[in-house]
């Protein structure tokens, strides 16, 4: 089984409608809802921005299993953010943390930035165990509104305790976590 992460091409973000569902609302946000060839190539260049955004790909031959986004790009304090997704059908394969660590390679060595972010949802402790094998440190906590505003009615439902409304806003914790360069080893 060989994989390949590169930078993702259009073509490739068709693949995602093969893509597992979430059942779970408060991951909703990771199903992508299209259909037509026209929506995914609007999701593709809302990922590709010439200095501030760039999404990449791990492919098992040709079929992306999921993506990274390197994004918030600070050029002058040399800081980015990364936001990851990966197929629901391959969730806990260890497929998210092999991307991970082959973005963090190609990023370190081919840009010029020291510190990569990330922000997880304090419910989400799969990926937070991810992200701390990976070497990832906690920062801080903050509370922002949550990104999946479409079900808020039965996230806030079926979670009372993870999350508050807000007006019309769900909210909910997240933890701010970081690598620096200096720190990253394969």
């Amino acid at each position: 089984m060989e994989l390949e992460f590169r930078k993702l091409r259009r073509q490739d973000a068709y693949e995602f409608v093969k893509w597992g569902r979430h059942e779970d609302p408060r991951f909703y946000q990771y199903n992508f809802p299209y259909t037509k060839k026209e929506e995914f190539d609007v999701w593709y260049y809302s990922k590709q921005k010439l200095l501030s955004k760039k999404v990449y790909g791990l492919f098992l031959e040709d079929y992306p299993l999921g993506f990274i986004t390197l994004k918030n790009i600070n050029w002058f304090s040399k800081r980015a953010e990364l936001g990851v997704a990966v197929d629901p059908n391959h969730i806990s394969e260890g497929f998210g943390t092999e991307l991970i660590k082959r973005f963090l390679d190609y990023v370190f060595s081919h840009f010029p930035i020291d510190t990569m972010q990330l922000r997880v949802a304090h419910f989400n402790q799969r990926a937070q165990k991810s992200y701390e094998k990976i070497g990832f440190k906690f920062v801080k906590q903050i509370v922002e509104p949550f990104e999946e505003q479409s079900f808020r009615t039965m996230i806030i439902e079926r979670y009372p305790e993870q999350f508050d409304l807000i007006g019309d806003l769900l909210f909910t914790t997240f933890y701010v976590m970081e690598i620096k360069k200096e720190d990253w080893n394969t």
